[in-house]
């Protein structure tokens, strides 16, 4: 295993129509079933980390576990990522501390503001020889609706594309951030990804797509979707799967015995979006 070059791996799964499956982690036991799944299944790998893990560990404790993970899975190419980053220092932490790619997220700004934070971004990426993901037409959460796609909003993506030099752009599909539904079920709107499609000529990056069927996965990589983040579905997973083992085994105080339980469903969900995505 060695860390990827996110530009290089995206575009080829773009030309080969497939998509690399991005996973957010939150800790060492997330981070070791999501790489050990890739391994598995010899696959490549992004790991993302969010604003918000930042607060909890620094970049610098996930390019150690990458570093020490290089002997133990061999069969795997793992990217590391920065999902909605904010603001230059927290997108500059990580591009020091070596992540392969970073995401400006100023969607929720005017174009001519995102524009400009954007291509600060991308001017700073390339002196780390990083990739850079953006948005245009802001991802709703899951008590939103995603903007209708117009042919003004193509031309508002392309004229961004431009100006910017980005690798990689999201733009919203019919997905939510956050699974929407108390069944957590989400649809693509494939006469939306299709019309993007057609006219932006990079790849693309499907947000939200935790509540994502396997069929539609599939499908959305003809479409160019060549990076698929998944995070809510993790940490539901794990949790989930923490609290059922507890109350079945009170008498467990061992965290390294449930923390494990949890570990292994989280591998076996990524085995399962890695199929579909890569396959």
């Amino acid at each position: 295993m060695f860390l990827a070059n996110d530009q290089k791996l995206i575009f080829d799964a773009y030309k080969n129509q497939k998509a690399i499956g991005a996973f957010n982690v939150h800790d060492l036991e997330i981070f070791e079933a999501v790489v050990k799944a890739a391994n598995d299944e010899k696959s490549p790998v992004i790991v993302q980390i969010t604003p918000l893990t930042l607060e909890y560990f620094s970049p610098a404790y996930f390019m150690a576990l990458v570093k020490v993970a290089q002997d133990l899975y061999p069969n795997t190419t793992v990217a590391m990522h920065l999902d909605h980053g904010k603001n230059s220092k927290q997108i500059l932490e990580c591009l020091e501390a070596g992540f392969s790619s970073v995401m400006i997220d100023a969607a929720d700004k005017s174009l001519s503001e995102n524009i400009k934070l954007t291509r600060k971004v991308v001017k700073m990426a390339r002196r780390f020889r990083a990739a850079v993901e953006a948005e245009v037409g802001e991802m709703p959460n899951h008590h939103g609706s995603p903007k209708e796609v117009t042919a003004r909003t193509i031309t508002d993506a392309q004229e961004f594309i431009k100006k910017t030099g980005i690798d990689f752009l999201a733009m919203p599909f019919g997905t939510h951030h956050g699974m929407e539904g108390p069944e957590g079920i989400e649809h693509i709107n494939f006469e939306h990804l299709k019309f993007i499609h057609e006219q932006i000529k990079i790849p693309l990056v499907l947000h939200g797509a935790s509540g994502v069927s396997r069929n539609e996965l599939k499908r959305a990589r003809l479409y160019g979707i060549a990076k698929v983040n998944f995070d809510t579905a993790i940490r539901k997973i794990f949790t989930n799967t923490l609290r059922k083992y507890l109350k079945a085994n009170p008498e467990i105080e061992d965290l390294r015995i449930y923390l494990n339980e949890a570990s292994k469903s989280v591998e076996k969900l990524v085995k399962s979006k890695i199929k579909a995505l890569y396959s």
